[in-house]
């Protein structure tokens, strides 16, 4: 049985330079997860297996000698917000600098109490924006967002599958994704990599420099 079920899915993603090793930066992630203030336990116990399978990657099409690689791991959590949630953590590398991180959680305002996954009510969707700026505070991501079945791979300007050089680290602009409408709930941008002269939506300074902006509505999905 697949560790969430059903949907939708809240995701929780952001985008961090790929500057060291493969192995070592995605041991590097794991590593800080324990720095989060929310307790955050790792069901899957053959990390090293995990490590080394994302190092070398995998075919695209394993038939094809030319196919692309992939670089892809999936974790299995419980994070304890304000009650204890089942999440997987995806990580992909997206171009040759960049990874992408995404926390998937079970969004419905509905328990599935049959795969012992709790629904998000009303008054806990603050616990989410708080899970996400805590994350800003360890990783220092440079754009991160939350959002109902999409990732921050779209706000880049490109439409491509990953793995894509359009999808390099520095090609992620404010000025891009401030001007398209957004299905983001919320978008957390980091002005160490650049300043924001004009921003069209409600927004917030988290620690010195991430701005967090708000671009929807946090509705909880039936």
């Amino acid at each position: 049985m697949e560790w969430l079920q059903g949907g939708p899915f809240l995701e929780i993603s952001f985008v961090l330079e790929l500057r060291k090793k493969k192995k070592e930066t995605i041991q590097d992630i794991i590593d800080k997860l324990f720095k989060v203030t929310y307790k955050i336990e790792i069901i899957d116990n053959n990390i090293d297996e995990m490590l080394n399978a994302f190092e070398k990657g995998y075919p695209f099409d394993s038939e094809d000698s030319q196919s692309i690689i992939l670089h892809s791991l999936k974790l299995r959590l419980y994070v304890h917000l304000s009650r204890k949630r089942k999440a997987i953590l995806h990580i992909d590398k997206v171009s040759s600098n960049a990874l992408i991180l995404n926390f998937y959680f079970y969004g419905s305002s509905f328990d599935a109490l049959e795969w012992e996954q709790v629904g998000i009510m009303e008054n806990e969707m603050v616990d989410f924006t708080n899970f996400f700026t805590e994350l800003f505070s360890i990783y220092e991501y440079k754009v991160g967002g939350i959002a109902y079945e999409e990732d921050v791979l779209s706000l880049f300007d490109g439409n491509e599958v990953f793995p894509s050089e359009c999808y390099r680290f520095e090609n992620i602009s404010p000025s891009y994704f401030l001007q398209e409408p957004s299905s983001f709930v919320e978008i957390l941008w980091n002005e160490k990599y650049k300043k924001i002269k004009h921003i069209p939506y409600g927004h917030k300074r988290v620690n010195q420099e991430g701005i967090l902006i708000k671009t929807g509505n946090f509705t909880v999905e039936p």
